[in-house]
């Protein structure tokens, strides 16, 4: 079981613990997987400003279960997340709902119940399982029906599944690792490093023990984790599995050499005494820490983009300055009309609705024109579609047009254009 787990708080060296591992196995090809896309990036810059720039593959999870099918000689066509959400619609629209009527004609119903099936998935619960748990739960009282529709829902989705011949990525991932497990030669003992997950999923845990224990790979595990601090608390039962797996482990103590000069001592503090339920002895903030009240989510905002601006005037780089909010979307309207008064250069992590976009509002309203029930204001929307005319001052003609015709639906508006 040659599984390492290396752990440690924040800034305790774990990177290169882990990558440091990495590098003296590239001959072996190993693999190193990250939680996320920016994660991939970052990390195969930071390999290759160290040399390491052939003989290591940096995956996600979902790539690393595609390697192990393809070593494991295991393939199924995998549904889309497109593909996963119209078999949820198909399968809500056939069911008889009672309880979930109302929720089910909400538009959120259907990304909720396809979170609702991937966290079914990703811990191996199949529908007959689910069933028996929430008629457990339900018993034969007010709640049995909801759990019915809950459960046939899922059994739904699955049955549709099979009918199409897709597989969801949970089963595959799950049907790939038993299909390892078969035959564990296959993955001829390529070294596999994890690092920069906070935990780890039911799923995931599985391959790391298939990887360590039945395929026999060098595996290294990195996990943050300090016995006795509340703000481990989460990771317990994670980090109580992976020490039950390890034949090597490495606790690293918390080191403060990655805070700057001038506030080393304030930071290492800050992150010492988080969720401490008895407080350390307090040490000089400096300009470290700064707090900030405000009236309002734009003071807020205003009061952040002066302390960038002060920054960025003292000479810090702006890619060395992180502003974090809670939820970006919420605030991204106010971030840019207030840093963009400020003059503050910057790029926000925030996902736009398609129908939101220039393109996207103008491919709606082509839909909808070719619905009976189209407006003149759905072709008018369509011929704004950036870059679609020459000369976009027709498209205003037209509106006008319209009006003073009374042209209210889309056929009479492409008879006038």
């Amino acid at each position: 079981m040659p599984l390492t787990l290396v752990t440690g708080p924040a800034n305790a060296a774990k990177a290169g613990e882990v990558l440091g591992g990495l590098r003296s196995r590239l001959d072996e090809e190993p693999i190193l997987v990250v939680p996320t896309f920016a994660d991939v990036e970052h990390a195969q810059r930071e390999l290759a400003e160290r040399g390491a720039v052939f003989g290591a593959r940096v995956l996600r999870f979902e790539r690393l279960f595609g390697a192990i099918a393809e070593r494991a000689g295991y393939g199924e066509p995998v549904a889309s997340q497109v593909q996963r959400e119209l078999l949820i619609e198909a399968t809500v629209a056939s069911a008889e709902l009672l309880v979930l009527a109302e929720s089910a004609r909400r538009p959120g119903f259907v990304r909720a119940a396809v979170r609702l099936v991937a966290e079914l998935g990703g811990a191996r619960v199949d529908p007959a399982r689910f069933t028996q748990a929430l008629r457990a739960w339900a018993g034969e009282g007010p709640r049995r029906t909801y759990a019915d529709e809950v459960a046939g829902l899922y059994r739904g989705y699955r049955r549709g599944l099979g009918r199409a011949g897709l597989v969801d990525p949970e089963l595959f991932a799950w049907r790939a690792l038993d299909a390892l497990r078969l035959d564990p030669d296959r993955w001829a003992g390529t070294p596999v490093y994890f690092y920069g997950f906070d935990d780890f999923t039911t799923l995931e845990l599985d391959a790391l023990e298939t990887l360590a224990v039945r395929c026999g790979a060098p595996v290294s595990v990195s996990l943050p984790f300090e016995a006795g601090r509340p703000a481990f608390r989460a990771t317990a039962a994670t980090h109580a599995r992976l020490a039950e797996l390890a034949t090597e482990r490495r606790d690293l103590p918390a080191v403060d050499d990655h805070y700057a000069p001038e506030a080393r001592a304030a930071l290492h503090q800050v992150e010492r005494g988080l969720f401490q339920t008895e407080p350390p002895t307090p040490v000089p903030a400096g300009g470290a820490v700064a707090f900030h009240t405000a009236g309002g989510a734009r003071a807020e905002v205003e009061l952040a983009a002066k302390r960038v601006l002060d920054l960025l005037r003292g000479g810090v780089s702006p890619g060395e300055v992180a502003v974090i909010f809670r939820d970006p979307g919420a605030y991204s309207s106010l971030v840019e009309q207030v840093f963009g008064a400020y003059g503050v250069p910057y790029s926000i992590d925030r996902s736009v609705s398609f129908a939101h976009t220039g393109l996207g509002r103008g491919l709606v309203a082509l839909v909808r024109c070719t619905d009976p029930g189209g407006s003149a204001d759905d072709l008018l929307a369509y011929l704004r579609t950036p870059g679609l005319l020459d000369q976009p001052a027709l498209a205003d003609r037209l509106e006008s047009a319209v009006r003073r015709q009374g042209a209210h639906d889309a056929a009479r508006a492409r008879g006038v254009w």
